[in-house]
This record gives structure tokens, C-alpha cells and sequence, in this order.
């Protein structure tokens, strides 16, 4: 064994792993020595969530072997990852927002009295002084949800430190934090690095990685392509090293187009200074009839909630949302619909109901104009037989429940429902998640005729190819702000990742 491996704390070696016919990882070492700070960067799809996944005991089907202190181990499940010391703090955050920030530090380990109550006391006191030696000085007894994101994340680390953790997995820990508060963060590691904690550091912010971190581990399709000190690189060459040269063809990696110059129609639809605090900040958009506007960012990078937003999902602080030149209130699903404005959103489990027959599922937001007063069986088949045909639905019958079909099916399923009544503006976040090729295509196909019809379409993904294949106009996102707008250019994959 080589002296530098033997100072290792961990060791990972020839990982792979496939999900059915899938390829997710190949040969992938990586390795952790006591206080240092990993950086793990790489695309979407590269594999870094994989990855973290078997050393957290998410994935236990995976090939080759893990060793922590030079003894071989198996991670076979999230509490068997915990107890060898290895913890993970996910992107959505676990804790409680409705209880104490003491409770949800001590959870699962409260100290009770000898006649088997919670001891509050005792936990209020170890719950501070164990924030304390992190130098987080905060109420304990205040929920968890009446403080800021970054003190909620500093939570979840102490209480992965609390339970003996001695390696930390941070899943894009900066992806909501504003600057100042993603200082404060990396204040944070800096002590947990001089206590000889091991930090794996996964993030789409280049400029954090390098900052933070001592060596920085790049993947690419599954694999690992190298293994740096951060002070050896730059933005620009870690960039390089994930996209890569090459130009495919648009019809399998679009890595680069042409925007047709910019409408000169009217607005279909206007976005003025739209705010919701921690996700974006005084954003204003607009749309025109028969155009796609391409919003791409990194994931938490305010994009994905903003269509939400547009669509009346979740709602907003301040801002206005004018539809060919008429003032709308924001926040109100309902009357976004009857408007014309609907939303195809990433999560099909929240949109559809999976065991009700697909024509309930395309009926059920235009009862009353698409159905009328009397509701029949009979009725509401031959009224959606038509469009699951024109859509391609595979098989088109309306009786069967949703949740048999394949992905892209659904996906179908829930835009076929809003054919039913009249489409202004298409809203779609990931829309092709999860998908594919064949299906990415036939579904995109979809939008690209509606946009024919005239429709005005916002699209937003962390995909730059599904972005750079469909879209008129491309607006990137980062930390909630419009970082750059393209229009009328030639625009290639690493520009948008460049511009953020």
C-alpha cells in the first residue's frame, strides 16, 4: 500500500454501478483524506449524485469496493453509512421546520429523565453547546423554520457531526444561499476541515468549488476524467473538461445553435419584477406569441420555481404578470388556467392521479367547458380518444388508469389535458425528465406544434441541449437573477454554462 493511501480515511475503488440497461457509473476511484475538502463536479447525468449515493448507502447494488481506514466495508443502507461515520446532507433539506432546532439536532437520540420523559433541559443545553463548538450561536428553542436556509443547513451538518459523521456529503449547499450567507457557510467547513472532518463538496458553482475546496474530482458520463488540486484550475478548464469539444448532432446532444432574431411581435405575456425571497429576485421576462423562451440554470437556480410562480403554483411577493397587455394577478392557479396560462410541471406524481382512468386526469380542469353540467363515461372517452391519438399515446384508451403507462406517456397525459381548453402560454419545467430519447422527441414535438398554433412557451430545464435544441431565446439563470439573455446569436453549450 502506497504511504499516500494509507493516509486515506476513505477509499473508493472501481465503482460501478447500472440501473437496469443503464450505465450511471464506470471504474470510478475517489478518495477522501481527514480534513480535506472534496470538490465533485461534473454535468447533469455525470454521475456525482450516484456516486454520493453508495457512500451514503442510498445505492447498495454497486460494484467494487469502499475502504474506510484501509479495512474494506460495505455501505448497504443510509444507517449503515451513518454508523461507519459518512453523512449527507441533501440539496432538500431533512429537518422538521415545525420543531425545535434542539429537537431536530437530538432526534432519535433525546436525553431523558430516569422515569423515561425527555429531559428538555439537558437537551436544550447539549443542543447549544454542541452548535456552540461550531461557533453557531443561535436560540435552540426557536423551530427550525423561523430561521434563514444557510442556519437550517448548518443544523443538518452539526446534527450529521453529532451522530460521530467523519465524512460530510454536501449536495449543492450554495445553490440558494446568497453570497454573504454562503460565506458564512464556508466558514463553516473551514472549521469543520480543521477539526479533521472529510467534506465531499458537490456543486454546480465552479467558483465555490475552487474556492473551498483542495481537490476537485471531475466526472463525465459515468466516469471520472481526473482528479486535481483546485489550485491548478480554473473555470475555464474545468469547463472544458465537462463539456468537451465535440459537436453532435441535434438529434442526439445539441451542444449548439443559431437563435433566430428576435420577434417583433407584441408580448404574449410580460413578467415585471417578480420576487420570491430565496429563490429569485426582481426578475422580469417576456414572451411573444409562437416563441419558446429557453430559461436555463443550474438546479436551485431560481428557474424552476419562476415558472411555478408564472403559473399561479406557489406564490410570489411582489411583481406582475401582464397577458397580451392586460394586468393579472399572480398566484392564483385557477384563474391562470381559465386565462390560458397552464403549467406542465416536473413532478407528473403531483399532477396526475395515477390510479383514476387517463380521461378523468385530461377532464378534470375543464370540467364545465369541455364536459358540461352531465358527466358520462361514454362522454368523457369520446371526447379524449381524439386527442390521445393526436398525441400519440401509447395505447390510446381512456379508460386505462394513468399510472400503467411509461413516463412518456404520462408526460402526454398531462399535456393532452390542457388541449382540452384553450393553451396562451405553455409553461413547462423539465419537461422531458426522466425520458427516453424517443420519447424526449415526440414530446417536445408536441410543444413544438403548439407553438406553430401560436402559443407562447416558456420552457425551463437544467438541460442545455433540450434548452439549446427548442428554444428561440435562452435567459440563464443563477442564484435567483438573470445572469445573461441570447438572442439572434450563435450560442453554444459552454456559453450557457460560461454565463453562469
Amino acid at each position: 500500500m502506497s504511504d499516500a493511501a494509507a493516509g486515506r480515511l476513505l477509499d473508493c475503488r472501481d465503482i460501478g454501478v447500472r440501473f437496469g440497461g443503464v450505465v450511471a457509473l464506470s471504474h470510478v476511484d475517489f478518495s477522501l483524506s481527514p480534513g480535506e475538502v472534496h470538490g465533485l463536479v461534473g454535468c447533469n447525468g455525470a454521475g456525482k449524485s450516484t456516486l454520493m449515493k453508495v457512500l451514503a448507502g442510498v445505492v447498495p447494488d454497486y460494484t467494487g469496493e469502499i475502504l474506510l481506514d484501509n479495512q474494506r466495508v460495505r455501505l448497504s443502507s443510509p444507517r449503515e453509512a451513518l454508523a461507519h461515520g459518512i453523512a449527507m446532507v441533501y440539496q432538500e433539506l431533512s429537518g422538521i421546520g415545525q420543531l425545535s432546532v434542539a429537537e431536530n439536532l437530538m432526534l432519535g437520540r433525546q436525553p431523558v429523565t430516569k422515569w423515561g420523559r425527555i429531559d428538555w433541559g439537558t437537551m436544550v443545553r447539549q443542543a447549544t453547546e454542541s452548535l456552540a463548538e461550531l461557533d453557531i450561536r443561535i436560540d435552540v428553542r426557536r423551530r427550525l423554520a423561523d430561521y434563514p436556509l444557510v442556519i437550517r443547513q448548518m443544523v443538518e451538518i452539526a446534527r450529521g457531526l453529532h451522530s460521530g459523521a467523519r465524512v460530510l456529503i454536501l449536495d449543492e449547499p450554495t445553490s440558494a444561499l446568497s453570497l454573504p450567507e454562503a460565506k458564512r457557510l464556508f466558514e463553516l467547513i473551514g472549521r469543520l476541515r480543521n477539526r479533521g472532518v472529510a467534506v465531499v463538496f458537490i456543486s454546480h458553482f465552479l467558483e465555490d468549488v475552487l474556492e473551498i475546496c483542495d481537490r476537485v474530482t471531475i466526472l463525465k458520463d459515468g466516469r471520472k476524467l481526473a482528479t486535481q488540486a483546485a489550485k491548478e484550475l480554473d473555470r475555464a478548464t474545468i469547463i472544458r473538461q465537462m463539456v468537451g469539444d465535440k459537436v453532435d448532432s441535434v438529434s442526439e446532444e445539441c451542444v449548439e445553435a443559431t437563435l433566430p432574431p428576435a420577434s417583433v411581435s407584441q408580448p404574449r405575456l410580460e413578467i415585471r419584477d417578480f420576487v420570491r425571497t430565496g429563490f429569485f429576485e426582481k426578475i422580469t421576462l417576456d414572451v411573444k406569441p409562437g416563441e419558446c423562451l429557453g430559461l436555463y440554470g443550474f438546479v436551485g437556480a431560481g428557474h424552476q420555481e419562476l415558472v411555478q410562480a408564472i403559473g399561479g403554483a406557489i406564490s410570489v411577493e411582489s411583481g406582475n404578470i401582464l397577458l397580451d397587455g392586460k394586468l393579472l394577478s399572480p398566484g392564483n392557479v385557477a384563474r391562470s388556467v381559465q386565462k390560458g396560462i397552464v403549467l406542465v410541471a416536473a413532478d407528473r406524481a403531483r399532477t396526475l392521479a395515477r390510479r383514476a382512468p387517463i380521461s378523468h386526469n385530461m377532464t378534470l380542469a375543464h370540467l364545465r367547458r369541455s364536459v358540461g353540467p352531465w358527466i358520462t363515461r361514454k362522454h368523457e372517452n369520446d371526447l379524449c380518444r381524439p386527442i390521445l391519438e393526436q398525441v400519440g399515446c401509447r395505447p390510446p384508451d381512456p379508460a386505462l388508469r394513468a399510472g400503467s403507462l411509461s413516463g412518456g406517456n404520462q408526460q402526454k397525459i398531462v399535456l393532452a389535458k390542457w388541449l382540452l381548453g384553450p393553451i396562451r402560454v405553455l409553461l413547462l419545467e423539465e419537461p422531458t425528465r426522466g425520458m427516453d430519447v424517443r420519447a424526449k422527441t415526440e414530446i417536445m414535438e408536441l410543444v413544438a406544434e403548439q407553438k406553430r398554433q401560436g402559443v407562447a412557451v416558456i420552457l425551463a430545464s437544467t438541460e442545455p441541449e433540450l434548452v439549446l435544441a427548442y428554444a428561440d431565446r435562452i435567459a440563464t439563470m443563477a442564484r435567483g437573477r438573470i445572469a445573461r439573455i441570447f438572442s439572434g446569436e450563435r450560442v453554444t453549450k459552454r456559453d450557457l454554462i460560461e454565463s453562469i
